[in-house]
């Protein structure tokens, strides 16, 4: 028996041209513009839309919990003068300076040096003075004993434990009381640099170095505290103080490391414009480095979350009553990304997906 056309199991097929009923073709097929539409907007209404699976909804409602947790954290510590231009710029400075760019490229080493030499001044100056006082042989000894130290030592610690041997050798060989003050004042001056991660190597750049007038620390400290009541914004105005004071940096700039293409004007601009931006905002940047922190933590489950929603739209999954609450948290988050993004080029200021700022 012969098999039946395709024509005879279904009337309405005749031909390749009249497969389809007219609401079946062109634009309004399935895979046509108005048909997508269609099936994207209103296809639950012509089929059963999927259950979404309960590992999924555990995973959502994990990342939620954390999301409310951290977004109420995040509420807690914002504080408006967050947004301040000011604080703003020390906050772009300090990215620029810490990721190597711009203008800032080669800087940070050379402000923390100049920082610390600004923050220790008095601790040269008295290292300085009293080696230039007391020179009696044991005393000279120890002296050139603390510079060989600071020419080969090796951690921090063996440097202080060095120190303090030699000290308890020499002071009972010292011959007045007023050297053997000096000498125990001098070895605490000597720790107080020490605490600090860049401060051995400052002090023997000094000594490199030779620089005999210490008093240019009191000089360049002086005029950054000067502008303690001064619009930090204006980068000429730190500009023209620069070069007010120019021989001064001139002096401490093979210390404080500035090459030879940094060594202008402008650079030392930006570098006292850093330090005395970050003597004003210490207090706020630790707070403001302690929301970012928790920001860049409730950033990952939020990416969970609306990664789980945008898997299972409503169109096809049937919505659980779990995928409606707000992400607590996200009106800050958007608040920093636009405040920290640069206008002109986009670039970000702080990346929320990694532990940098």
């Amino acid at each position: 028996m012969d098999k039946p056309s395709q024509s005879t199991l279904n009337p309405d097929i005749t031909s390749a041209n009249a497969q389809k009923k007219w609401w079946q073709r062109g634009i309004f097929s399935e895979n046509g513009f108005i048909g997508k539409w269609l099936h994207r907007w209103f296809g639950h209404l012509f089929k059963t839309r999927e259950e979404v699976s309960e590992s999924t909804i555990f995973l959502y409602n994990r990342a939620m919990s954390d999301i409310r947790i951290l977004g109420k954290n995040m509420q807690i510590i914002d504080n408006e003068k967050f947004g301040n231009d000011e604080f703003l710029v020390f906050i772009k400075i300090k990215c620029l300076l810490t990721k190597n760019l711009d203008e800032y490229a080669g800087l940070l080493e050379s402000i923390q040096l100049l920082q610390l030499a600004i923050d220790t001044k008095d601790s040269f100056i008295a290292i300085d003075q009293t080696e230039l006082r007391y020179r009696g042989s044991k005393q000279q000894d120890f002296y050139q004993y603390v510079e060989e130290l600071l020419a080969n030592h090796g951690t921090t610690e063996l440097f202080r434990q060095d120190v303090q041997l030699k000290l308890a050798e020499t002071i009972p060989q010292t011959k007045t009381e007023e050297g053997k003050v000096a000498l125990n004042a001098y070895s605490k001056h000597l720790d107080r640099l020490s605490e600090h991660e860049l401060g051995l190597k400052l002090l023997s750049l000094f000594k490199a170095y030779q620089l005999a007038d210490y008093s240019v620390l009191r000089e360049i400290s002086e005029l950054v505290q000067g502008l303690n009541k001064q619009d930090l914004q204006s980068y000429k105005t730190m500009v023209s103080l620069v070069m007010a004071n120019y021989s001064a940096f001139e002096k401490l700039r093979k210390i404080i490391s500035v090459s030879d293409k940094n060594n202008n004007p402008e650079t030392y601009a930006r570098m006292i414009q850093y330090i005395a931006l970050s003597y004003r905002h210490a207090l706020s940047y630790i707070k403001f480095e302690e929301l970012m922190g928790i920001t860049r933590r409730w950033f990952r489950p939020y990416q969970t979350a609306l990664s789980i929603r945008a898997a299972h739209p409503p169109h096809l999954y049937k919505q659980p009553i779990d995928f409606a609450p707000e992400f607590t948290g996200e009106e800050i988050y958007f608040k920093y990304l636009k405040w920290l993004t640069d206008k002109k080029t986009g670039a970000v200021y702080v990346d929320f997906e990694t532990n940098e700022a």
